[in-house]
């Protein structure tokens, strides 16, 4: 499943939107659900794990007092 995240990164007196397309993995689901069965709402969470992933590996900074608002998950149909 293909997922479009918007995050939203607050600097305090400034903010700045940011998107990431990703793709999430059907066995990290399983993970993440543990016993119980793969929902929308679980593959959303992974979602938003692999957004955040993505966030930190391309060197955005986040300081004490920063913060990280989840705008939206929308699933991407092809």
């Amino acid at each position: 499943m293909q997922y479009n995240v918007y995050l939203q990164h607050d600097f305090g007196e400034q903010y700045e939107d940011l998107e990431f397309y990703v793709n999430v993995d059907e066995e990290d689901c399983y993970e993440m659900a543990g016993d119980s069965p793969v929902t929308t709402h679980v593959m959303r969470q992974v979602a938003v794990e692999y957004a955040m992933a993505r966030f930190f590996k391309q060197n955005h900074v986040f300081n004490i007092g920063d913060r990280i608002s989840v705008l939206e998950v929308e699933e991407m149909y092809t």
